[in-house]
């Protein structure tokens, strides 16, 4: 099993991370973790050479990442919530994912298309009812056009008043969605 995560944080060591360790420890396998603040990553420019090639005009570290998207078993977008949804550069990455739509729905190209888990973990340092749910909105789209289905979620809220590391509530329920993740491939 191969996991991907989008770590989608600026802090490679605060809450986010807390999360995404603690879900690493459970789903173990094999992991890759892209650092989205480290990639340059340019925004879609609508040119359509997607409409006609299974390719980005655009050569960038884009073309490493749909490598690692093609072969993953599992995706995970670790993200902060920002305003509403996710950070910048994860937000570039997405946008480049219009080469999976324009395969599937421009070109009706639905051959080579391997189904993946997906998974969302969150952080908020504050919290109010269905926070989630704008970016909720986006990841479905998101995780839809890299094929990747029945979407788990894992939130840490209020972070600003209870980090991550001493909420072990949050912490066991990023191990046992790891785990559990693990035990579906086996």
């Amino acid at each position: 099993m191969k996991t991907l995560i989008f770590f989608a944080s600026p802090n490679k060591k605060g809450n986010t991370y807390k999360l995404v360790e603690k879900f690493i420890e459970g789903i173990q396998g094999e992991v890759d973790v892209i650092y989205v603040y480290n990639k340059k990553v340019a925004p879609c420019t609508d040119c359509k050479y997607c409409y006609s090639k299974e390719q980005c005009a655009i050569k960038d570290d884009m073309e490493e990442i749909y490598k690692k998207i093609k072969v993953s078993d599992v995706i995970v977008i670790a993200t902060p919530l920002y305003f509403s949804s996710v950070s910048a550069p994860m937000k570039a990455i997405i946008d480049r994912l219009q080469v999976y739509w324009s395969k599937k729905y421009i070109r009706k190209d639905r051959k080579n298309i391997k189904i993946k888990k997906a998974v969302i973990l969150g952080t908020s340092g504050s919290y109010w009812e269905n926070m989630f749910q704008p970016l909720e909105a986006v990841l479905n789209h998101t995780f839809a056009a890299m094929d990747a289905k029945d979407m788990e979620k894992v939130y840490a809220v209020n972070t600003d008043k209870i980090p991550v590391e001493k909420n072990e509530e949050v912490l066991k329920e990023a191990y046992g969605l790891g785990v559990k993740i693990r035990n579906e491939f086996i």
